[in-house]
């Protein structure tokens, strides 16, 4: 056996409750003195949590709009910042991503972001960023470049984040560490990490429902999510990933409401093409892991249909003729049809 594996992640993780009072020493340590914070609107009335005066301060909408992005990047060159940090969900993360690189001259050095994320998406571990274009379709982009510098997983800014908004990209998470675990080639320290997620977040995500304001169990909510990223490519080529994006941004559904909507169907027809992979994905889930991942998506109370988003059988054909590839667009609408 052969193979060969590029780690990519963030030079600095801090994780546990509090753990944002380190952002001022990530800052001296990397000699940033004036800042862009990049957020959302739901949670401006929560800056005074973060230890850092900015010079300038970025809104971005759900799917991280090209035309918001643009405007950022302007905001932060007139300000003359030397340094990004995001708070909120993917959205944030992902524009605060592209916004470093484009700050960059003539493809040098990035200006270096921090993340503080208030969701399970771990947007934050990828060097890739997602997007919506003028047409209103999901797009992306990959470059080394886009790897955020530190992360910090602090439980209690994520304390606002509304209980199925957390949940939902719990199940992202979830989504990250099936689709590399079932992603083609040999990769044995994902498969460690990817088969301790699921462990740890069909273990955690109920008992986060349970008690919403336990800080302790959020954060192994966060810690699950980073370990269920160790292939970040491979997950985010994955099926489920692809057909939630092709539907997400155009019918405004979120990124963690496409994995409950979608996850378990990919299962279902992944399942028929490699049982060997899911003999060994049920050490981590139990027998039948498309069903369990059901089974958790019901008991945590997501959304589990396409056309409570107002999405039916003529946009979902379009959607599965759009993608039609790898797979014909048959099957891919019988998946979409699957979730409907």
């Amino acid at each position: 056996m052969k193979g060969v594996f590029n780690y990519a992640n963030p030079r600095v993780v801090h994780w546990g409750a509090g753990s944002v009072a380190q952002l001022e020493s990530e800052l001296t340590r990397l000699r940033i003195e004036r800042i862009a914070l990049v957020t959302t609107r739901s949670l401006l009335s929560s800056l005074d949590r973060i230890p850092a005066r900015p010079v300038t301060t970025i809104v971005i909408a759900q799917h991280a709009p090209m035309s918001q992005i643009d405007a950022g990047v302007e905001e932060a060159a007139t300000a003359r910042v030397d340094g990004i940090v995001s708070f909120g969900g993917g959205s944030a993360v992902d524009a605060a991503k592209i916004i470093s690189v484009r700050l960059a001259n003539g493809g040098g050095p990035h200006i270096p972001h921090l993340a503080i994320p208030t969701t399970l998406s771990v947007a934050e571990l990828a060097a890739g960023a997602g997007f919506t274009n003028e047409a209103g379709d999901k797009a992306g982009m990959r470059d080394p470049r886009l790897l955020v510098e530190t992360v910090i997983y602090d439980a209690e800014l994520t304390l606002g984040t509304p209980m199925e908004l957390w949940l939902s990209t719990g199940i992202r998470a979830l989504d990250h560490a099936v689709e590399g675990f079932l992603s083609d080639g040999e990769h044995p320290f994902n498969d460690l990490m990817a088969l301790e997620a699921i462990r740890r977040l069909f273990d955690s995500l109920p008992r986060a429902k349970a008690a919403p304001d336990d800080l302790d169990v959020r954060t192994e909510n966060q810690l699950a999510a980073w370990f269920s990223f160790t292939l970040p490519a491979a997950s985010a080529s994955g099926l489920s990933h692809t057909m939630g994006k092709q539907i997400g941004a155009r019918y405004g559904i979120p990124h963690g409401v496409t994995s409950c909507l979608l996850l378990p169907r990919v299962m279902r027809h992944l399942q028929r093409r490699m049982p060997d992979r899911f003999a060994l994905l049920s050490a981590a889930t139990g027998p039948d892991p498309a069903g369990r991942v059901q089974g958790l998506i019901e008991s945590l109370r997501l959304p589990q249909h396409i056309a409570a988003y107002g999405v039916g059988e003529p946009e979902l054909r379009k959607a599965a003729g759009e993608l039609a590839g790898k797979l014909p667009a048959e099957d891919l609408l019988e998946i979409y049809l699957a979730a409907l």
